[in-house]
């Protein structure tokens, strides 16, 4: 008994200790951070923030920023987007809130070169390239009984030492039409016709693909996005071959009577990017850093993310891209119909 007390004494003394200590961290200055993808689309975003050292006080004002971005060495006009307002949040945007943005069509081969600077900090810079596109790209789906499918990315590119990326989105188109006759025989109708677009994501631990040289994780950044080093991918006579499992929707038809039905029609966009080296090095040194176990307990080192930003952080990596259709529309929709009644 008297050994449980001092146990509980022991530890009620070092629960009320006082243990103070001193971390003796090296002096660095704060830096600009800048990412920006230019060739994706006709509008580029160029974020910007600040990679604060730890108890430095320095104000931040995006607006005093001073950004110089040139295309072939012709320098391009750069504006600011700042916050949305209500009803429109920042994902009904192209350019998000809070960034810098340039607009021009940029084509392969063009050089793109980039200045940020601001009052009290060392101004960064960074160039690159954009990249020619995927060339003979295809798009298909290949789907079984059930909602599991393949999509299937097929390209011209048999040399080691190319980069890519993928993004797909589905396309719902939807019609109703619903109705009634009145006692008097008249017939009241009414229709909605509407498409929506929305990101489809990929599954990876299904994707048979990304389990290959490294964990899937580092080529999926979890928001539709995914990233492949073009010796990874498989050879299919004179093509790549990449292909990643996913569930899909498929076609409904629902038809009540002459007055009352609706028709779903699902389709998928498949976008293929070439990439540059310095763009894929970033989002998987980025990434891997959550690749291990350990991670989920809060206890994963903090690995160093990939820059090419000369004086800071971040990237400037070119993209080249090919977007594609697949229509999943019924092959035999008429006798599908169910029969009116």
């Amino acid at each position: 008994m008297r050994k449980t007390l001092y146990i509980i004494f022991a530890i009620i003394t070092l629960a009320s200790c006082d243990i103070r200590f001193e971390l003796n961290l090296p002096k660095e200055d704060s830096k600009i951070y800048a990412f920006c993808a230019p060739g994706a689309r006709d509008t580029t975003a160029i974020i910007v923030e600040l990679a604060r050292f730890v108890g430095d006080s320095i104000s931040f004002d995006l607006s005093k920023v001073e950004i110089d971005l040139r295309v072939n060495g012709e320098s391009q006009e750069v504006q600011f987007q700042p916050k949305y307002t209500f009803p429109y949040g920042a994902s009904y945007h192209s350019v998000p809130e809070e960034a810098f943005y340039f607009t021009r069509k940029l084509q392969s081969d063009d050089e793109v070169s980039l200045t940020v600077s601001y009052h009290g900090l060392e101004s960064v810079s960074a160039v690159t390239n954009i990249p020619q596109q995927p060339e003979d790209a295809t798009f298909r789906i290949e789907t079984g009984d059930d909602s599991a499918a393949n999509f299937i990315l097929e390209y011209s590119d048999q040399s080691e030492e190319t980069y890519y990326a993928a993004i797909f989105r589905e396309k719902l188109h939807e019609f109703k039409v619903w109705g009634y006759i009145e006692e008097n025989g008249e017939v009241i109708t009414d229709t909605t016709d509407y498409t929506s677009w929305q990101p489809h994501h990929i599954n990876h631990e299904l994707d048979t693909f990304q389990e290959s040289d490294f964990n899937f994780e580092a080529y999926n950044n979890q928001t539709g996005v995914l990233f492949w080093k073009n010796s990874d991918a498989i050879d299919n006579g004179e093509k790549k071959m990449v292909y990643f499992s996913t569930y899909i929707l498929k076609d409904v038809e629902e038809w009540y009577n002459e007055l009352n039905y609706k028709y779903l029609d699902f389709s998928y966009e498949a976008t293929i990017y070439r990439i540059t080296e310095d763009l894929y090095r970033f989002y998987l040194t980025n990434l891997m850093s959550k690749e291990n176990s350990l991670s989920y307990l809060g206890l994963s080192r903090n690995n160093a993310t990939y820059t090419n930003i000369n004086n800071g952080f971040g990237v400037l990596g070119g993209m080249a891209g090919h977007t594609m259709m697949y229509d999943t529309t019924i092959s035999d929709k008429e006798n599908y119909l169910p029969e009116v009644y």
